[in-house]
C-alpha cells in the first residue's frame, strides 16, 4: 500500500492502537530523537522513570528521525505515538524541524482520541536562548495543548560540535515513498505558522 494512501485513508493499524494487557508494565514510552547526543538525552530522562516503575514494567520504542522516510517505521512510529503514555521528543532548536518529524506528528495527532498522556520536550538550545530555540519550546508547547498532553520541557545545552544550520537538519527523502511524503505535505508544514504561532 502506498504511504500516501495510508496517511490520506487511514488504515485501521493506524485507528486502533490495542494498548498491551496492564498487567505486563504500567508506563509505555515512545519516542523520537535526531542523533546519538539527543539520543542520550533521551535515555537519561528515561532512566528516571525506568528506576521508579521498574524495568520490567517500561516498555520504550525509540525512532531516528532519518528512518521516518521509511513507510513501514513510519507507520510502526505512528502506532507507538498513539498508544503512548508519554511521548518523548529528543531535538535541536531550530528555526524548522526534520520534515519528517512534522509528517510523523500530523500522522499520529489526530488519532490518539484525547488519550491522557505527556508529552516530555527535550530541546537542545543554545545559550542565551535564541529564536529558534523559543519557537521550537513554542512549537512543542502547543503541539502538547492540542494533543491535551501534559508538557514537560527540559531545555539541553547543546554540544558545540553538534551546532549546525537548521537546513542541515532537514532530511533528504531517500525514497520514491519518502518523495510521496515529501509531495503531500508540500506546503513544507510550517507547523509554527499551522499552529498559528506567529499570530
Amino acid at each position: 500500500m502506498k504511504t500516501v494512501e495510508l496517511l490520506e485513508h487511514p488504515t485501521e493499524a493506524f485507528e486502533v492502537a490495542v494498548a498491551p494487557d496492564e498487567l505486563e508494565y504500567t508506563l509505555n514510552i515512545a519516542g523520537i530523537y535526531q542523533d546519538s547526543v539527543t539520543r542520550d538525552w533521551a535515555m537519561q530522562s528515561c532512566h528516571r522513570a525506568t528506576q521508579l516503575a521498574g524495568g520490567e514494567r517500561v516498555q520504550n520504542t525509540w525512532y531516528n528521525t532519518n528512518s521516518l522516510s521509511d513507510p513501514g517505521i513510519l507507520l510502526n512510529a505512528v502506532r507507538a505515538a498513539v498508544a503512548a503514555d508519554v511521548i518523548v521528543i529528543s531535538v535541536y532548536a531550530a528555526d524548522e524541524l526534520p520534515l519528517d518529524l512534522y509528517v510523523w506528528i500530523d500522522a499520529w495527532l489526530p488519532r490518539r482520541l484525547s488519550r491522557r498522556g505527556a508529552l516530555a520536550a527535550l530541546v537542545g538550545v543554545a545559550q542565551p536562548l535564541d529564536s529558534p530555540s523559543v519557537r521550537t519550546l513554542e512549537y512543542l508547547q502547543a503541539l502538547a495543548r492540542k494533543a491535551q498532553l501534559d508538557f514537560i520541557p527540559q531545555q539541553r545545552e547543546r554540544p558545540a560540535a553538534s551546532v549546525v544550520s537548521s537546513m542541515d537538519l532537514i532530511t533528504e527523502p531517500a525514497s520514491t515513498a519518502a518523495q510521496s511524503l515529501q509531495e503531500l505535505h508540500s506546503h513544507r508544514c510550517d507547523a509554527y505558522r499551522h499552529w498559528g504561532l506567529n499570530e
